[in-house]
């Protein structure tokens, strides 16, 4: 790809922040629920009104940075930068999502006016093209990881605080280029966009749902988690490495979907809970997301002369797909949730009465267990600490160790199970995507 300098590099970190906020959160959503007291389908729209209105607003986002990128990416900067801050300061629910929104709409005049200063920066358009999508990627791709072990380390709140200093910081790169003008725009290449948000609509089950599973089905904490969701963005950029040495997009995009979709199958069918079990599943899915995604950017872009509005369709695209995987899986993976946590504790309950623990204190077993389940707050229930501190003052302990870990079993079973619908409907949608790149593999590639 050649070598990148300082300006670059800086407009291209700025890319990969912008698109990492789609999920950056994704690890920070159960503390944010503790934080404002809301239930799970309603912390889902701290990602979702992220994704919707950036979908929304990159096209005429990038129509107005066609002219005049330089100063659309000022305001976009300084509008990131703002509305980050107030994030991370949000004194309530309501004013985090708004803030939210606002952030997108940033992000939006951001990713509008950055393929063309990139490629003013770099002087090629397939260079630009392939910074700005490569950045991208990464960005996506890094979002859980970094934002979980940001979560553990700071709080949620610090994700939004520490990244509002860098648009500032690109302020400078951005004033120092002066792009051309380009000429009008032409029609959006809909096969491709239409495979693009496919994939991305699947691959919102990989960022968000797994994400979710390991922390609220479980009980990860939140840096566990980032580690364990670090093997995606690794299989990703190496992957997406090794792409920009192919000329085929064709020879990218559809391996690539088959990858996603066969990774979120083999989540659907994971044989037992354990976060080893989705480390395979994960480069699969990684892989396929390197190959895939920026294929299909560069098929939608090719041979269209104004990159900035071509780019704008295809983040609508990604984005698209994104927000139709979050409206259509959240609240199936919530009711399927719910009705398996009734189901494990239906079991749970004939464990206690089985269990070798004394008659006399089965009931106040029972009603340990029932608090652990009501303090839950959108997690799959903690047993063992409960039933630890009975078992430190029993005559029996023992007995109590071994109803926490039957307990936990049949909660963890629970939990991979009420997931596995999700991760199929999730695997449809990457099917789906290898329509359109089948009616056009007769198509010149990029």
């Amino acid at each position: 790809m050649g070598r990148v300098d300082a300006r670059t590099a800086a407009i291209a970190l700025t890319v990969a922040v912008v698109l990492g906020d789609s999920s950056v959160v994704t690890i920070a959503l159960p503390d944010i629920l503790v934080r404002y007291d809301v239930e799970v389908v309603t912390v889902a729209w701290v990602l979702t009104a992220y994704n919707i209105v950036l979908a929304l607003a990159a096209v005429p986002g990038a129509y107005l940075a066609r002219r005049r990128p330089r100063e659309v990416a000022i305001a976009g900067l300084l509008l990131f930068a703002a509305s980050s801050v107030t994030c991370g300061l949000a004194a309530s629910f309501g004013i985090l999502v708004a803030a939210r929104a606002v952030q997108a709409v940033g992000g939006a005049l951001i990713l509008g006016s950055a393929l063309e200063l990139l490629r003013a920066r770099t002087g090629s358009r397939s260079r630009s093209v392939a910074i700005w999508g490569g950045a991208g990627i990464a960005g996506a791709a890094l979002g859980p990881a970094v934002g979980g072990v940001m979560t553990q380390a700071l709080g949620w709140e610090s994700i939004f605080l520490a990244q509002a200093p860098l648009p500032i910081l690109t302020l400078a790169a951005v004033s120092a280029i002066a792009p051309a003008v380009n000429a009008p725009a032409g029609r959006p290449h809909v096969a491709a966009n239409g495979a693009l948000l496919l994939v991305s609509a699947a691959l919102s089950a990989a960022l968000f749902l797994l994400a979710i599973l390991l922390i609220n089905g479980w009980r990860l904490e939140p840096a566990a988690a980032g580690a364990v969701l670090s093997v995606m963005p690794v299989a990703a950029i190496g992957a997406g490495y090794w792409a920009n040495r192919r000329r085929s997009g064709s020879a990218r995009a559809v391996p690539g979907a088959v990858l996603i979709v066969g990774g979120l199958a083999a989540l659907a069918l994971l044989p037992r809970a354990g976060w080893a079990w989705t480390l395979l599943p994960q480069v699969a899915i990684g892989a396929g997301l390197g190959l895939a995604v920026s294929a299909l950017t560069e098929w939608a872009m090719h041979g269209r002369d104004e990159q900035s509005v071509h780019g704008g369709w295809t983040i609508g695209a990604r984005h698209g797909g994104v927000v139709l995987g979050l409206l259509i899986l959240t609240p199936l993976f919530s009711a399927d949730l719910e009705r398996n946590n009734d189901r494990a504790l239906a079991a749970g309950t004939a464990a206690v009465i089985d269990s070798k623990i004394k008659p006399t204190e089965k009931l106040g077993v029972a009603q340990d267990v029932l608090a652990a389940i009501d303090g839950a707050q959108g997690r799959v229930p903690d047993v063992r600490p409960p039933l630890d501190r009975r078992a430190a003052n029993a005559p029996n302990p023992d007995a109590y160790r071994a109803l926490a870990d039957r307990l936990e079993d049949e909660l963890d079973r629970a939990a991979t199970s009420a997931f596995g619908r999700s991760f199929w409907i999730a695997a449809g949608f990457g099917l789906l995507a290898l329509i359109p790149l089948g009616l056009r593999l007769r198509e010149v590639d990029p």
